[in-house]
């Protein structure tokens, strides 16, 4: 997989656990949170984000505490731009759910795979070669056709998608230039992150869920431990995140996020009952495509400025 370009064996291992782990995690956490929207009537999804971004805040100390990883001192204000692209995304994301179709909002993430390219060829002078390109035609064009049914929107539900999508490519871009630009590893960057973010949304609860029906909400054993696992499972997706942009680029986080939605979809049809039709049997197969011969043609990104190499968890510097 040359896209992927490993030195070693090691870090070809290293790729492989983190791509591996963010699949499953990603999925797991869709499915998790589709059964406790479906089944327990939990459909406060800002608070659930909020609830995942303290979780993980929570366990990244811990790890300190244990020794996983040693603490770093981060400038605040330099982790600020990521968290505040991850907030846009998600009340950009609510805003854009309510005034289009799911389908309409699904085909428009998929202009994040030239949005990313846009902001790291402007911002970043990073150029992507043109193999590299031709093989993101099929993967979108797949997704295109597997998600397009109704996709109806309109001119304030087109801004706010467009919005959405840009916030998550700023997030996306970020989540590879930080680790470089603060030389640290993916755990350092996640505590800071996490509290930010989830500060950040705390008054977007207000705004995008319905916070009285939130609070009359009864609780019990059984949909806390649905919560509780949800939160898990949203722990390893936004640790593998930033250990896959890490090892990876952007770019593969995208197209790996495309294969995602296949997985999703697949797995609606397994454990949902949803039926698939054949267009969305042949926009699967198209991205599937796609995603192989991304992932096995080589490629090359040419960039003026130096790369710095993501520090692995145990080996970034103990700095208070």
């Amino acid at each position: 997989m040359s896209q992927l370009n490993p030195d070693g064996p090691a870090r070809l291992a290293g790729v492989i656990f983190s791509l591996s782990l963010n699949i499953v995690a990603s999925c797991g956490t869709i499915f998790i949170n589709k059964y406790l929207f479906k089944s327990h009537g939990f459909t406060f999804g800002t608070a659930l984000t909020v609830a995942h971004f303290f979780f993980t805040f929570a366990l990244c100390v811990i790890a300190v505490w244990t020794g996983f990883f040693k603490f770093k001192k981060l400038d605040i204000m330099r982790v600020l731009p990521i968290s505040i692209a991850f907030c846009g995304y998600v009340v950009f994301n609510n805003i854009s759910l309510l005034y289009n179709s799911v389908a309409f909002y699904q085909v428009m993430k998929i202009l994040c795979t030239p949005i990313i390219l846009l902001i790291e060829y402007f911002l970043f002078n990073k150029s992507t070669d043109n193999q590299t390109k031709l093989t993101l035609i099929p993967t979108c064009c797949g997704i295109l056709i597997t998600v397009v049914t109704d996709a109806e929107g309109n001119l304030l539900g087109t801004a706010y998608a467009v919005l959405a999508v840009g916030a998550n490519a700023m997030y996306t871009v970020y989540g590879k230039t930080k680790q470089n630009e603060l030389n640290a590893n993916p755990m350092q960057i996640l505590l800071y992150q996490s509290i930010t973010s989830g500060c950040m949304l705390i008054p977007c609860v207000f705004l995008l869920d319905d916070y009285k029906a939130l609070f009359e909400y009864e609780f019990n054993t059984s949909n806390l431990l649905s919560i509780l696992l949800s939160c898990f499972a949203a722990f390893f997706v936004n640790f593998s995140f930033f250990l896959l942009v890490g090892r990876t680029s952007p770019l593969t986080v995208n197209v790996v996020g495309y294969f995602k939605t296949c997985v999703v979809f697949v797995g609606g049809v397994l454990f949902f009952s949803t039926d698939p039709s054949l267009q969305n049997m042949v926009g699967i197969g198209l991205t599937l495509l796609g995603v192989l011969l991304y992932s096995f043609l080589p490629k090359s990104t040419t960039a003026k400025e130096k790369q710095v190499s993501t520090p692995d968890v145990t080996e970034a510097e103990d700095k208070v």
